[in-house]
């Protein structure tokens, strides 16, 4: 029969031991979360936010199946039937048939995948509660063993003690032998009592080293708690801080993307506008060869460009003209038509002027026949002569002054004829030009537009060709993953 110290210091002991095991068993949970692969990890956190539907989803599920009688699904199928399915295609292209079937395939593999992760926690839950109330347990029966041990030593010392109490109150007849025998008795009492509080004393040090054992252990205990609660708080908030960035990272990623498409945008504009410049620059050069043949022309001919203006004084349009109706025409101040108008009366009263001077040399000429003499041989008079001299040089010299008029107006209607040529030539090219414009600007509009479009397009195609190589990066990662379960 053993003694109650050594059963203490066994269970002691195996409390201990029991102790150790459960920290060992955190520790290792605590590095099997830590080691899992980090594709996984962000697996696991960007589907958090799922894990309750897909719970709940996943018990309704299982409870329908088990109600109408079917079994439930073998948590390794939608495994299989993931690697039969990505075994059937032989292209990087699938129908629309299939690529919903394999989403539906991924969204049951990640609602298994939560579903394990959630009854991992709950279980490690379960397991941390269990081990609380078995160490509060093993407290409590050492605390109990300890007393009942305490009490034991004082039962024996009250043994010990009555003996001696029954020997004074014996009779003086059996005085002597009790005595001795006391003395003998007292003897062996001591020996006992020795012996007694040497193992009590040895139970009361083990207990103590068991309640400081207890206590480190429990300091421990509680620090590894501490500091597990410190790593859930740290990886909570660094969970917090990714999601953060990983919003920053997405506006970055819109405006850079907002940027691009103006950048885009001003690119096309500035090649819109370069040409356009490249082609004004030629049609500007088109015109300084024309400007330049036109001074040839004029240089060649002797001509002389001048500005017809209005009545009230605007330049409406240019004449060429030579270089002597020039000079006429900067004699006479005002428009065109003034000047033209100022010819022709000056014309008519040449006109008028030689017909009454005809009218005199006719009267003079009258005048002389009558008073030459009867029978012929009469001398004209002096007088008459001179007049007649000085009618026929005013004569002379009217008409050439009314030739030259005549040319002049002659010359001055044909200018005005062909800078009116000019002017309707000039303005039916602008109207054409005009109109030959608008319909570049139609075309150039509807050429930009097409180009935005098909920018757009081209913008949305890589998008999609973008957000379609994520995810199959993600199927990836997913089939590697299932296949490393598998």
């Amino acid at each position: 029969m053993e003694s109650p110290s050594a059963g203490g210091r066994r269970r002691g002991n195996s409390r201990i031991n029991a102790e150790d095991q459960a920290l060992d068993q955190i520790a290792k949970e605590e590095g099997e979360s830590q080691q899992r692969p980090p594709q996984q990890e962000l697996y696991d956190r960007s589907d958090d936010s799922r894990n309750s539907s897909s719970l709940r989803s996943d018990s309704y599920h299982d409870s329908a199946s088990m109600q109408h009688g079917h079994a439930p699904h073998h948590p390794y199928e939608p495994h299989r039937q993931y690697h039969r399915l990505s075994v059937s295609h032989t292209g990087d292209e699938f129908s629309s048939e299939e690529d919903d079937a394999f989403v539906e395939l991924l969204e049951r593999a990640n609602d298994i995948a939560e579903a394990r992760l959630a009854a991992r926690r709950q279980a490690r839950a379960e397991a941390r509660e269990i081990r609380m109330r078995e160490l509060e347990r093993q407290q409590k029966e050492l605390e109990q063993n300890a007393d009942r041990v305490f009490d034991l030593q004082q039962q024996s010392i009250g043994v010990s003690c009555e003996p001696v109490s029954l020997d004074r109150s014996s009779t003086p007849r059996s005085s002597r032998m009790l005595a001795q025998g006391a003395g003998a008795a007292r003897g062996s009492a001591l020996s006992s009592r020795r012996n007694s509080e040497d193992s009590l004393e040895e139970e009361a040090r083990s207990l103590r080293d068991l309640r400081h054992e207890l206590k480190d252990v429990e300091e421990r205990f509680r620090k590894a708690m501490i500091a597990n609660a410190q790593l859930d708080n740290e990886r909570s908030s660094l969970n917090y801080q990714i999601q953060l960035l990983k919003d920053k990272l997405e506006e970055v990623e819109e405006s850079h993307t907002q940027l691009q498409r103006e950048y885009r945008e001003k690119c096309r504009d500035r090649e819109a506008l370069k040409r356009n410049n490249d082609k004004l620059g030629e049609e500007l050069k088109l015109v300084q060869g024309q400007l330049q043949e036109r001074d040839a022309l004029i240089e060649q001919y002797g001509l002389v460009i001048v500005t017809v203006e209005n009545e009230d004084g605007t330049d409406a349009h240019r004449a060429l003209v030579t270089a002597d109706n020039a000079q006429l025409l900067k004699s006479v101040p005002g428009s065109l038509d003034a000047r033209l108008k100022k010819f022709a009366e000056e014309k008519q009263e040449l006109q008028t002027e030689l017909q009454a001077l005809q009218q005199q040399l006719n009267d003079f000429k009258s005048k002389g026949r009558r008073n030459t003499c009867p029978n012929g041989f009469g001398l004209a008079d002096d007088d008459y002569e001179d007049a007649q001299r000085e009618a026929n040089k005013l004569l002379t010299e009217y008409k050439y002054k009314l030739q030259k008029a005549e040319q002049e107006i002659a010359n001055l209607q044909a200018s005005l004829a062909r800078s009116e040529s000019q002017v309707i030539r000039y303005k039916s090219t602008a109207e054409a030009a005009e109109k030959a414009e608008s319909d570049l600007k139609i075309e150039r509009r509807k050429l930009q537009r097409e180009n935005r479009e098909a920018m757009d397009r081209l913008e949305e195609l890589e998008t999609s060709n973008n957000h379609l190589l994520k995810r199959l990066d993600k199927l990836k990662n997913v089939k590697s993953n299932i296949l490393k379960d598998i």
